[in-house]
C-alpha cells in the first residue's frame, strides 16, 4: 500500500514539473538554458496617427475624383542634416474626393493635391519627398506661404481637405515650315525664377514628367500652370544608331538635340515669351521648325603637332553672346570626324574637351595620349563639310596624371 500510495503522489504531481528534453550527450539542460530564459520579448511597433480629409475643385466646386494626395515631411525639410524619422506617403482620392493616409509617424507635414489640369502650390518637380528635401529655399518658402502643415499625433486622427484651383494652359502645334506636323515631339516650357533667370519648369503631363509629346496632328495642350512668365520650346532629338552585327565592332551614332523656340528663335534671348495670368488659356502658340535654315556641320579634330584626326573627344556647339550649350556629340574613333546634323544659322563656339587616342578596337581602355581642350569660333550661314579644328598634346607627365 505504502508502494501505491507514492506512485499516485508522483503521478500526481508530475504535470507541474516543467518538461525538459535531454541534450546530445543524454543529459538534461541545465536551468541557465532553459528556452523560456533564452527568449528576448518582441519590439513593439511604433505609435502612429492618420491624416484624412477631402480634395474639392475651386471652379466647379466639386470633388477631386482620383486626385492624387502627397505627404511632404515638414520637419525634415527644416531639420537640416538632423532629419527626424518621418513618413512619406502618396494616395488617391476616392469617388467622392476623400482621402485616408494612415499609419504616419508622429511628425509635422505638408499635404498636397496633384491634379492634371490644377496649379500646385510648388513647382511640380519638387512634389515629392526626395525632390522636396533638395529645393531651394523660395520654393520650401512658397510652399510655407500657401498651406499651413498638419501635425500628425500617435493615435489621432487629423484632417487636411483641399481645394484646387484651375491652372492656366499653353496650347498650340510643331509644324516644319513646309507644313508637316512634327508627332512625338517633346514641347517644354521655361519660366522666370525669383532671380529672373530662365529655368526648366516640369508640367504636369502624364503627373511625373517634364514636358508633353505632340500628337498625329502636331498638336499640345500643356495644363495646370501657375500664373507667370514662360518660353515655349520644342527639341528635335535624332536617335543614334544602334546596329549589331556579330564579329564587327561599329561606331555608335549618339543621340542628337537641338531646341527651338517659339518666335522663330533658337536661343532664349530671341524667343517670343508668353505672360500667363491665373486660370488664362493661351491658344495659337505655333512652333514652326525652320528646315531651310537648319545646316549640316561635321569637321575633324587634328592632333595640332602632326596633323592626323584623333579618335576619341567630346565636341560642343555653344552660343558665341552667352555660351550656352546648343548641343554635344562624340567623334568617331574610326575616322575622327564629328558630325552635327541640324544647326540653325548663326555664330557659335566649337569646343573640344576629353581628347584622347584610343586603339581602335580594343572597347574600353586607357588612352596612349591626351590632349588640352580647345575652342575656336564658328559661323554657320549654310552647309559646312570640312571643319577642323586642332588639339594641342598634353606632355607625358601632364596625361600620366590626368588617367
Amino acid at each position: 500500500m505504502k508502494v501505491l500510495r507514492l506512485l499516485a503522489v508522483l503521478l500526481l504531481a508530475s504535470p507541474m514539473l516543467p518538461a525538459q528534453s535531454p541534450t546530445p550527450d543524454g543529459q538534461s539542460p541545465s536551468p541557465s538554458e532553459s528556452p523560456t530564459q533564452q527568449s528576448v520579448p518582441l519590439a513593439q511597433p511604433p505609435a502612429t496617427g492618420s491624416v484624412t480629409g477631402h480634395v474639392f475643385l475651386g471652379d466647379s466646386h466639386l470633388p477631386a475624383r482620383m486626385a492624387f494626395v502627397t505627404l511632404l515631411p515638414f520637419t525634415a525639410a527644416e531639420a537640416g542634416d538632423k532629419k527626424p524619422v518621418v513618413s512619406s506617403a502618396t494616395v488617391q482620392t476616392g469617388l467622392d474626393g476623400a482621402y485616408v493616409m494612415p499609419n504616419l509617424l508622429p511628425g509635422v507635414y505638408y499635404v498636397i493635391a496633384v491634379k492634371l489640369g490644377y496649379v500646385t502650390p510648388i513647382p511640380f518637380s519638387y512634389v515629392d519627398p526626395d525632390g522636396f528635401d533638395n529645393a531651394p529655399k523660395e520654393v520650401k518658402e512658397a510652399l510655407s506661404a500657401a498651406l499651413t502643415p498638419v501635425t500628425v499625433a500617435a493615435n489621432r486622427t487629423s484632417t487636411s481637405d483641399i481645394v484646387l484651383n484651375k491652372g492656366a494652359v499653353i496650347a498650340g502645334t510643331v509644324r516644319f515650315d513646309d507644313g508637316e506636323p512634327d508627332t512625338q515631339a517633346v514641347v517644354s516650357l521655361l519660366r522666370k525664377d525669383n532671380s529672373g533667370k530662365w529655368s526648366e519648369f516640369a508640367t504636369q503631363d502624364g503627373l511625373f514628367s517634364s514636358g508633353q509629346r505632340t500628337d498625329d496632328q502636331g498638336n499640345f495642350r500643356l495644363t495646370g500652370l501657375p500664373a507667370g512668365e514662360y518660353l515655349l520650346r520644342t527639341t528635335l532629338e535624332l536617335g543614334g544608331a544602334d546596329i549589331k552585327s556579330p564579329g564587327t565592332d561599329l561606331p555608335h551614332e549618339p543621340d542628337y538635340r537641338w531646341d527651338i523656340y517659339l518666335g522663330d528663335g533658337v536661343r532664349p534671348r530671341d524667343a517670343k515669351t508668353i505672360q500667363l495670368k491665373d486660370g488664362e488659356e493661351s491658344n495659337g502658340n505655333n512652333i514652326e521648325i525652320p528646315l531651310a535654315r537648319l545646316h549640316l556641320v561635321s569637321g575633324t579634330v587634328l592632333n595640332l603637332e602632326t596633323g592626323v584626326p584623333i579618335n576619341r573627344a567630346r565636341v560642343e556647339l555653344h552660343n558665341a553672346d552667352d555660351d550656352s550649350t546648343c548641343t554635344t556629340t562624340e567623334i568617331s574613333p574610326a575616322t575622327g570626324q564629328f558630325h552635327f546634323p541640324y544647326v540653325a544659322e548663326g555664330e557659335y563656339t566649337l569646343k573640344v574637351t576629353n581628347a584622347s587616342d584610343i586603339i581602335p578596337g580594343k572597347g574600353d581602355q586607357k588612352p596612349i595620349r591626351t590632349y588640352s581642350d580647345t575652342s575656336q569660333p564658328l559661323i554657320v550661314k549654310g552647309e559646312m563639310n570640312g571643319v577642323t579644328i586642332q588639339v594641342k598634346p598634353k606632355p607625358p607627365a601632364a596625361a600620366t596624371a590626368a588617367q
